[in-house]
Formats: C-alpha cells, sequence, structure tokens
C-alpha cells in the first residue's frame, strides 16, 4: 500500500512538473519540451549535433520570427526580427530584463547591469553609458589599430598554406586585449604577437570559466551553484582572474596624480 502511494505521488509530481515547467505557454509556437532536457535533445544540442547558430537557423525556419526554446530548464521566447529586437531594447521601461538572467547570470556577477533591473539598472546605465560616446572610442583609435596590428602580424607571422580555425578566439583575445588598455591602461597579454600558442593564463581561465558556467546554465539553480562550488577548474580560473584584478588596482595606485590626471582624457573610467 505504502508503495503505491509513493508511485502514485511520484507520478503525479513529474506529471506537475512537466506541466508547470516543460510545457508550451501561450500561442507562442516552439518544440514541445522534453522533461528536464527541454529541447536539447530534439535540437541535437545535448549530443552536439548541431551548432547553437544552426539550431536557431533551424527554429526560424520552422517557426518564424518568433518562437519558444527550452534550454534545459530555462524557458525563452526568442527573437530574430531586428525590428522587434530594437524596439525592445530601447523600451526597457515596459520590458524589463529576464528572470533567467538574473537568476543564471547572478551566479558569476551577480552586481553587473546584466543582473540589474528597474532603478539599479537606470543606475548603474547613467555610468557605464558615458563610457562609449563617440569621444571616449575616438580618443582611443591609436591603442585599438596597434592591438589590431598585433593580432594582424601574428597572422602573417604563419606559414601562408595554414588554415585558420582560431580566427573567432583570435578576435576575442583582440577585445580583450584592447578593453584591459582603454579602461584600465593594464596589458592583458591576451595574445602573443610572437606565438601561434594561446598560453596566457588569462584567457585560458576566461575560457574555462565560461566551459563551466555553459554547463552550469543547462541545470537548476541550485545544482548550478553546486557544481561550481565543487568544480576544481572554475574555482583555480576564477582565482587567476582575481589575481589580474589585483594587479590592476595595484598598478592603478602605483600611478602619480599627474599620470591619473592625464588618463581622465582617454581612459574610459577614469
Amino acid at each position: 500500500m505504502i508503495t503505491l502511494l509513493l508511485l502514485s505521488f511520484v507520478i503525479i509530481w513529474i506529471v506537475y512538473i512537466k506541466l508547470k515547467y516543460f510545457t508550451l505557454r501561450g500561442p507562442i509556437p516552439g518544440l514541445s519540451p522534453h522533461l528536464i532536457f527541454g529541447n536539447l535533445i530534439q535540437t541535437g544540442l545535448l549530443l552536439g549535433k548541431r551548432s547553437k547558430c544552426d539550431i536557431y537557423i533551424f527554429l526560424k525556419e520552422r517557426f518564424g520570427d518568433i518562437y519558444q526554446y527550452w534550454l534545459g530548464f530555462m524557458h525563452f521566447i526568442v527573437i530574430h526580427d531586428i525590428d522587434d529586437v530594437q524596439y525592445i531594447l530601447t523600451h526597457r521601461n515596459i520590458y524589463d530584463q529576464g528572470q533567467v538572467f538574473l537568476e543564471k547570470f547572478s551566479l558569476l556577477v551577480p552586481e553587473s547591469i546584466i543582473c540589474s533591473i528597474d532603478f539599479k539598472f537606470k543606475r548603474h546605465g547613467a555610468l557605464t553609458m558615458p563610457l562609449f560616446r563617440r569621444s571616449k572610442i575616438i580618443s582611443n583609435i591609436n591603442t585599438i589599430i596597434d592591438s589590431t596590428d598585433k593580432l594582424l602580424d601574428r597572422w602573417r607571422a604563419r606559414p601562408h598554406d595554414q588554415v585558420h580555425t582560431d580566427i573567432v578566439e583570435q578576435c576575442q583575445n583582440l577585445l580583450l586585449e584592447i578593453f584591459g588598455l582603454i579602461a584600465f591602461d593594464y596589458d592583458l597579454e591576451a595574445f602573443d604577437s610572437q606565438s601561434s600558442s594561446n598560453n596566457n593564463e588569462l584567457t585560458v581561465a576566461l575560457l574555462d570559466i565560461m566551459s563551466t558556467y555553459e554547463m552550469a546554465l543547462y541545470a537548476p539553480g541550485f545544482v548550478s551553484i553546486v557544481y561550481m562550488k565543487l568544480n576544481t577548474r572554475f574555482q583555480r580560473a576564477r582565482g587567476t582572474v582575481e589575481q589580474h584584478f589585483n594587479k590592476m588596482v595595484e598598478q592603478e595606485l602605483a600611478e602619480s596624480s599627474d599620470s591619473r590626471a592625464q588618463r581622465k582624457k582617454t581612459s574610459l573610467i577614469a
């Protein structure tokens, strides 16, 4: 009798979870999600049969510009039309940040602007938006050009018959290098122009953090927290990033007042 009751309870609980969290909502089309896995198996993402870009192209062709999509426990409404995207992003007073960003990104950067809503977002935005004005970027154009030249020199040093398979990664490192120089006046050494391999500990640490976070992204919140706490690679990478942050602070504290005053003319954060 007890076994039958327990079995009935488990079945009812599974049905409840399925109806509550893994069922299409409203008239917006989409693939009917599986329990726990969402659309990960149906789209081939879990088994690596399709890339993320191919998945979005496949779903757009099947359902149009707006559809529902489940990444594990996370439910998204995906919008492709650029006019709709622009309208949403320019009307944050109507379309606030999704709860999924608050829950997931707060695991990594709880105080970031992407995890902010309402008045906190407005306060953060008022501080960060002026950093990206045209005058701030133009004053650092030489730094941007020099960093880009370093990457191009690195590519030219490779054999002419070599196929570049890491261009995306190299461009990411270029952006990291530029941001470190113009925002913090700190050389992150994101790439070495004399080497064809990426051995920089910071870039490796950032990749480790993102790969670990990507795995935790599909799981429930408490599972993600435990996974990231117990993952030694993630903790080691996080320590490496914190070391670089501390070096940035130490370098800034060592600067003279005249040097800081000069940097205010070009630095994004000074």
